[in-house]
C-alpha cells in the first residue's frame, strides 16, 4: 500500500493516531461513522503494510534528566558507512541517526545526563577505528514544534 493508495478513511485514522497514539478505536470509528471492527481491520492493514511502524510517546528528555544533547556529524572511512552506522546504533546514547548527503554522511543525535556523560559518549563514538572525523553541534535549547499537527496536516493533504 503506497501513500497514494491510502484512502480518505485511512487518512482520517492516521491523522487521529498521529495526534494521539492512544486515541481509542471507538473514538475514531465514531468520527468516521464506521464500526469499531472496520477501524480495527484498517489499523491492522496499516500496520501490516508498514505505514504504521508503531505507537509512541513524546518525551521531554530534559525533565527525564537527559538534558545534555548534541548532534554529531560523522565522516566514516570510505566503504565503511554501513559498519559505522551499525556500530553507532549500538550506543545507548544515540537516539536518532540519519544517513544524509555530503562529506559527513551520518548525523547522530546523542543524549546524556550531563555534559561529562555527553563528552564520554562523544569520545567513545569518535574512537571508532572507521571514523575519520566528527563535528559536534551542542544543543543549547530545543524549540519544540507540534510535529504531530504538521504531519496530520500533510496526511490530510495526500490524495
Amino acid at each position: 500500500m503506497s501513500l497514494k493508495r491510502v484512502d480518505y478513511v485511512d487518512r482520517v485514522i492516521l491523522v487521529e493516531l498521529v495526534r494521539n497514539s492512544r486515541t481509542s478505536l471507538r473514538s475514531i470509528a465514531s468520527k468516521l461513522n464506521l464500526g469499531i471492527s472496520t477501524v480495527y481491520m484498517r489499523v491492522r492493514k496499516l500496520l501490516a503494510t508498514g505505514i504504521i511502524e508503531g505507537f509512541t510517546v513524546d518525551l521531554d528528555l530534559g525533565k527525564l534528566g537527559l538534558g545534555a544533547q548534541a548532534l554529531i556529524e560523522v565522516k566514516p572511512r570510505p566503504q565503511s558507512l554501513s559498519r559505522v552506522i551499525e556500530d553507532l546504533l549500538k550506543h545507548v546514547e544515540v537516539i536518532d541517526l540519519y544517513e544524509v548527503s555530503g562529506d559527513y554522511p551520518i548525523v547522530a543525535k546523542v543524549v546524556a545526563t550531563d555534559d561529562l556523560a555527553l563528552a564520554r559518549a562523544i569520545e567513545r563514538i569518535s574512537s571508532h577505528s572507521d571514523i575519520v572525523d566528527i563535528r559536534v553541534r551542542y544543543v543549547f535549547q530545543t524549540r519544540k514544534v507540534r510535529a504531530s499537527e504538521r504531519l496530520a496536516t500533510l496526511i490530510r493533504a495526500i490524495g
